[in-house]
């Protein structure tokens, strides 16, 4: 429970129940486009038998001889006087005659309970959601806690989140860097997206591909799909593939003392 109970001002008063936790772990695709789970947990609700009393039929409740109804008592420690909780009546300052055989007195009882809980689009991995009055019943006629749901989002195998937009990588040839290409890449919900290839495209370069990202809560707008693009350099070469490539090194021209290039100026 997160806390909750009365400030101790009023013993004998009105108490709001203890907020509850529920950790729910869904999906990313679950988190980015939302869905619907269903929770099962146990919380206190209000007795049925006494009504949340905590007494029996003709019971009646008595200011506590222990602490005669403040609900703290003193007890001497050497020097110092230490003021606690009344173990007699726990804090309330009255105790029953007759306490009810049910709830023995407490006036809760311990119920389990489901419940469909849903999911926005876009929560990201720690939000918490807080369901009103669905926690510990309070006592003494006080209201009842929350129930807050923390999600845990599982990570995906090929995409990554940072706050709307999403990333991906993709492999190509060095001949489809080199020339330039068209090819379909995978959304995260199962589309096939058209992305156009630049010619000269280096490894690391991103593309974008834009609204195919995560929801804003509450609106139709999304954020942008990343594509990382990874050429691909060949580990094994046939003869033919071999003898190509001879060929083109010898009309590129490449020089053997190449230039140092700033970090900087790489994309990371």
């Amino acid at each position: 429970g997160f806390g909750g109970g009365s400030s101790g001002r009023n013993p004998g008063g009105p108490a709001e129940g203890a907020s509850l936790r529920y950790d729910l772990d869904i999906s990313f695709h679950d988190a980015v486009f939302g869905t619907k789970a269903e929770i099962r947990f146990k919380h206190n609700e209000t007795c049925e038998a006494c009504h949340g009393t905590g007494g029996a039929a003709g019971s009646s409740r008595k200011t506590c001889p222990t602490c005669q109804g403040q609900g703290q008592v003193r007890r001497s420690a050497g020097f110092f006087a230490v003021q606690q909780t009344c173990p007699t009546c726990q804090g309330t300052g009255s105790i029953i005659d007759k306490p009810c055989t049910a709830c023995r007195g407490t006036g809760v009882q311990e119920k389990s309970k489901m419940m469909t809980l849903s999911i926005p689009a876009g929560v990201d991995n720690g939000k918490r959601i807080a369901i009103p009055h669905q926690g510990d019943a309070g006592t003494n006629g006080g209201p009842a806690g929350d129930l807050v749901v923390v999600i845990h989002v599982d990570e995906d195998r090929y995409f990554e989140r940072d706050a709307q937009d999403l990333y991906c990588a993709v492999p190509i040839t060095i001949a489809q860097a080199a020339l330039g290409c068209d090819i379909t890449v995978p959304s995260l919900d199962g589309k096939q997206i058209s992305l156009k290839i630049p010619s000269g495209t280096s490894n690391g370069k991103l593309l974008r591909i834009k609204g195919e990202g995560v929801p804003f809560t509450g609106s139709t707008r999304r954020g942008d799909l990343y594509v990382k693009i990874v050429v691909q350099v060949p580990q094994h070469l046939s003869s033919q593939e071999k003898a190509l490539l001879e060929q083109y090194l010898k009309l590129e021209n490449a020089t053997s003392s190449p230039q140092l290039i700033a970090l900087s100026s790489l994309n990371h």
